[in-house]
């Protein structure tokens, strides 16, 4: 019989579990303040009512499969918009695939770009597969050991500052001191809720890659009932019509069959009609030769 754990065991600090949070601190915080920024860099905050009011906004925020309080986070009140410095990481993400109009890498949003694809675009996507990533290498205590932890570090990294290169230049020096800094600044609670915002984008992805999973069997099922469907309706109608044939042809038959009767029974009455003036006649010769 396997032994229950240690719970004190379980909820004990690790340097695994300092190394899951310094990640999650990583990504969270510091993908949260550069997404924000070059959100509101394609689209600046006192434009952004404007755009959240165009109707033809909608169309794409509901492709990008939006949960209630994003919309809501969106589109507080009638009439009323959110600001960016509202949007989470899980929610700008989303925002910058689908109403930014930027470019997706040729490997798409849900695979790691090319090497030497450094658009912005790829390092959204690399964002996310590193995401992904760190779920990957975690167990159920949420640890990540020290050599998996560097690698992460040093990738994501090089991909958060390449971004804020991209919203200025002098902001890649200022982001590689903060990265730095964050490695060595001691964990706070701030970091535990950085976990837990990793692990909800997590799963709201997840969620949704589900939903639209079910959505796809439903609509194959119903595409496959509609091809039995009109295959029945197919053989419904070749059998009215080999139907429709046999009683032509049974009814062509009876015409045929009825107009040779009647025709025997029209020569029979012409020779009953030939003998009765036979024998007219023959009576008649009769009576003069007696006369």
């Amino acid at each position: 019989m396997a032994t229950a754990p240690d719970p004190d065991e379980v909820l004990r600090s690790t340097r695994g579990k300092e190394n899951f949070q310094r990640i999650s601190r990583l990504l969270i915080s510091g993908g949260t303040t550069l997404l924000r920024e070059i959100f509101d860099l394609i689209l600046p905050p006192s434009n952004l009512p404007t755009i959240l009011k165009n109707p033809a906004t909608e169309k794409p925020l509901k492709v990008a499969k939006l949960t209630k309080p994003q919309w809501d986070c969106l589109y507080p009140s009638p009439g009323v918009y959110g600001k960016s410095t509202d949007f989470d990481v899980t929610l700008l993400f989303k925002l910058l695939k689908t109403i930014c109009n930027l470019i997706p890498p040729a490997t798409g949003w849900d695979a790691l770009p090319t090497g030497t694809d450094h658009s912005l675009a790829a390092d959204l996507a690399r964002i996310k597969y590193y995401r992904n990533s760190v779920f990957g290498h975690v167990n159920q205590n949420m640890e990540i050991t020290d050599d998996q932890f560097l690698v992460l570090w040093q990738d994501i990294s090089e991909i958060l500052v390449r971004i804020a290169g991209q919203i200025n230049p002098t902001k890649k020096p200022q982001w590689q001191v903060a990265i730095f800094n964050f490695l060595r600044n001691p964990l706070t609670a701030e970091d535990e809720r950085n976990v837990e915002e990793l692990l909800e984008w997590y799963r709201n992805d997840t969620e949704v890659k589900e939903s639209i999973g079910e959505l796809k069997a439903t609509i194959e099922k119903v595409q496959d009932g509609m091809a039995r469907l009109e295959t029945s309706l197919k053989d419904v109608d070749g059998g009215i019509e080999d139907n429709t044939q046999l009683i032509q042809e049974k009814v062509g038959g009876l015409e045929t069959t009825v107009r040779a009767e009647a025709q025997d029974i029209k020569d029979q009455l012409g020779e009953m009609h030939q003998s009765i003036n036979r024998l007219s006649s023959s009576a008649g010769a009769s009576q003069t030769t007696g006369g």
